[in-house]
Order: C-alpha cells, then sequence, then structure tokens
C-alpha cells in the first residue's frame, strides 16, 4: 500500500471539478408500482408519498441529504424524510435493523459489511461519502507518521465498524506489519472516548470518526488521512433492509434521484452544504461546520460503487476481520438497479444537462 501522490490527488480532484461542471411511521399510502408500467400509472404512482427516516453519525452528517432537504428535491419525489442522529455506527445499524429507521446514510462501508457478515439483511444502494478519514496524533509526535512503517510498535487506536480502521488495517498488512503482533491495537466505543485516549496518551495514534474541531482543542492533529493509504477507498454507503428496499422500491429509487441532483449542487455550489448542514448542526459555528463538510479529503459521490465494496469486502476477509460470514455472497447485498433506475429517469427529465450524463458514466465504470 503506498501513499497517494501528488499526481493522483490531482487526478482526484480533477474529476471532482469534471462532475461539478456539469419505523411505523413509515407506511406508504398505497403500494408502490413498477417503474416499466404504463405512463398513466406512473404518473399516479408519483403521486404517492411516502415517509422515510434517515439515519445519518453525527462525526459525519448526511450532507446530500441535508442539500436535498434544503433545496426541496425530497419534496419534488413526493418524500417526507426526517433525518435521525447517532453518535455511534452500530447504534445506527441496530436501529435500522429493528426498523427504527428507513435508511442509514453515514454508517461507512464497514459497519454495513460486518452487520451482513453476521446476518443482517440489508442492502447497499447507494453512495454518499468517498474519501479519507482523518488519522489523529498528539500534535508533537506528527513528524512519526510520515510513512506507514511509521506506525510499527505504536498504540493504535480505533473505533469497531468504523471504516477508516479497516482501511489502516489494510494498509499495514500491505506493507508487512502484522496488525494483531507488530502493533497494540485497541478497539473504543465512541470516536470521543478515543479522541480522550490520544490526548491522555492511552494510545499513541487513532482514526475513527473523530471531530476535527474537538480534536484540536485537545491539541491532536490529523497526522494524515485514510485516502492517502488508499486512494479509491469508499466510506459511507446509503444502506437499508433489503425487504423494505423490495417491498417499497419506488421511495428508495425517488429517495435516490433527489440524493444524485444534491450532488450537482454539492459541487457546483459548495456553499450551499454549509447552508443546509446548519439547521443539523446547530450545535458548531460556521467555521467548523465548513470544515466538516466541504474537506478537501472527503467527497460526496452518490454512486453505489460496487467494485469497490467488493475490494473492501475482500480486504476485510483477508485481514481476519470478517471470520464468520466470510462466504456470504456479498454481490447479493448490493442492489445497483434503483441506482440506474433514478440516473436514467433523471436524464429522461433533463435531456440536456450533461451532469447526469456524465453520472451514467461514471455508473457504469464502477458497478459494471
Amino acid at each position: 500500500m503506498k501513499f497517494l501522490t501528488k499526481a493522483a490527488a490531482a487526478a482526484l480532484l480533477s474529476l471532482a471539478v469534471l462532475i461539478a461542471g456539469c419505523s411505523s411511521e413509515k407506511k406508504e399510502t398505497t403500494s408502490a408500482t413498477t417503474v416499466d408500467e404504463t405512463s398513466g400509472q406512473a404518473s399516479a404512482n408519483q403521486e404517492q408519498s411516502y415517509k422515510l427516516k434517515v439515519g445519518y453519525g453525527q462525526g459525519f452528517g448526511s450532507q446530500l441529504g441535508f442539500l436535498a432537504e434544503y433545496k426541496g428535491y425530497f419534496k419534488e419525489q413526493n418524500l417526507e424524510v426526517e433525518f435521525v442522529p447517532f453518535a455511534v455506527t452500530a447504534d445506527g445499524l441496530n436501529a435500522l435493523q429493528t426498523d427504527k429507521i428507513d435508511i442509514g446514510v453515514s454508517f461507512g462501508t464497514a459497519g454495513p459489511l460486518t452487520f451482513i457478515s453476521k446476518g443482517s439483511e440489508f442492502s447497499i444502494i447507494g453512495g454518499h461519502l468517498s474519501g479519507g478519514t482523518a488519522i489523529f496524533a498528539r500534535e508533537e509526535d506528527k513528524e512519526q507518521y510520515k510513512t506507514i512503517e511509521g506506525y510499527r510498535g505504536k498504540r493504535i487506536g480505533t473505533v469497531r465498524l468504523y471504516t477508516g480502521d479497516i482501511v489502516l488495517r489494510t494498509a499495514l498488512s500491505a506493507a508487512g506489519i502484522d496488525w494483531k503482533k507488530d502493533v497494540e491495537l485497541t478497539e473504543f466505543k465512541s470516536p470521543s472516548v478515543l479522541l480522550e485516549a490520544i490526548k491522555s496518551g492511552k494510545v499513541d495514534v487513532g482514526v475513527g470518526g473523530i471531530n476535527r474541531a474537538a480534536a484540536a482543542e485537545a491539541g491532536v492533529i490529523p497526522v494524515t488521512w485514510t485516502n492517502d493509504l488508499l486512494p479509491d477507498g469508499v466510506c459511507c454507503r446509503i444502506v437499508a433492509n433489503t425487504d423494505e428496499v423490495n417491498d417499497k422500491s419506488e421511495a428508495y429509487k425517488r429517495f435516490l434521484k433527489a440524493i444524485i441532483k444534491a450532488e450537482k449542487i454539492r459541487f457546483s455550489d459548495p456553499e450551499e452544504t454549509v447552508t443546509a448542514s446548519r439547521p443539523y448542526l446547530n450545535n458548531l459555528d460556521d467555521a467548523t461546520i465548513r470544515d466538516m463538510v466541504i474537506e478537501e479529503h472527503q467527497w460526496n459521490y452518490s454512486d453505489p460503487n460496487k467494485k469497490a465494496i467488493e475490494e473492501m469486502w475482500d480486504s476485510m476477509v483477508s485481514i481476519g476481520y470478517i471470520t464468520d460470514g466470510k462466504d456470504t455472497d456479498i454481490d447479493q447485498h448490493i442492489n445497483t438497479t434503483l441506482y440506474k433506475q433514478a440516473v436514467e429517469e433523471l436524464i429522461e427529465e433533463n435531456p440536456d444537462d450533461e451532469f447526469f450524463k456524465q453520472v451514467q458514466e461514471r455508473f457504469i465504470k464502477q458497478n459494471t
């Protein structure tokens, strides 16, 4: 595993610029019709309203979801969306599994995959965040982590089920550093507990969704990012219960249409993301919100990116993170059909919009 070169970073930035240019309350009023029925039936179908509870991680937010609500895209799709925050990924995924929420948008990739390996009937239907998570250490120690070799022999803290944890373990393994023997790895319950452990010296370095503003106050800083270790890694995927996706496919497809439209705004007018996020992050000042939601290492791409999910699954199995359930057919838990339909409908509705055509090209590249 190599650190990200300047050329690779520039290429990723160019991609972002390219794209920029162009619960009990969840019952729907009537059952959904299929997308390929007659135009009259489709029109009636669009008039049906749905309620969706959308869970998100407080450390990552739901930038595309917040934008879709702010811009009225959910309303356009006749969706009523309620956002539900969670401090810990496991709590959010447990809520999804018990039907307390309908969708999870920022619970990583590793979290849903781990739940799937243990028997959860989840389907990944889209994407929300790609790129990196910060790896933190005390400021006085920052020079020690310029290369992956600097982690050898260190006390490393992680938050289990966080995608950054998997990226770091994978990078260590690729560099010939056995994360079971050559480092002392400790899992913590939450990012805030991990931050305190770094600050107090209980661990030397850590990764796991730590709030950057809180870290700065504690004298803890990012020393690198996980996309320096894995440039094309995915993080937060959009996940839902498989039965619900099958039974209410129309609602989930409409949700994806709104999210795709929000992605366009995220890159063409980043400051609108700050405005849209403010009501949900009202305990933070604008500078902190801006730093959190338009961080240059993190990219809000809506594509499910099946190929990258498969790669992460294979990594989790190969490094021994997933043992029970390793023979699960992960492709049965990745639903790209709804996203494909959402993009096709947006192109049909907006034939001159180059952005949606680029989204379709990206989808083909990353999912077929």
